[in-house]
């Protein structure tokens, strides 16, 4: 099964455009970043950013990862509004 905390840093890592970015944004260290989005990548099987110079780039499966990524924060987001919403 998927490590939602992995997920939740490469969407943000992948949004901010970078580790260093992303770390600023979640108040942890780049290290902790890489070393979560290289589990990520491990239990995946697959890359899901390449270096482009200094910055990293989605690969295809990581577009494709971005895409539910996406999707699966926004119904948690639904999730969170509906339960506040019960009388």
């Amino acid at each position: 099964m998927i490590n939602y905390k992995h997920l939740h840093y490469f969407l943000t890592v992948a949004k901010e455009g970078g580790i260093a970015r992303a770390s600023e944004r979640l108040n942890i260290t780049p290290q902790t970043i890489s070393g979560q989005l290289s589990l990520l990548e491990e239990r995946l099987g697959v890359k899901l950013f390449s270096k482009v110079g200094r910055r990293l780039e989605l690969t295809e499966t990581g577009r494709l990862v971005l895409s539910f990524a996406d999707e699966i924060f926004s119904l948690g987001g639904e999730l969170e509004e509906a339960i506040h919403q019960l009388p």
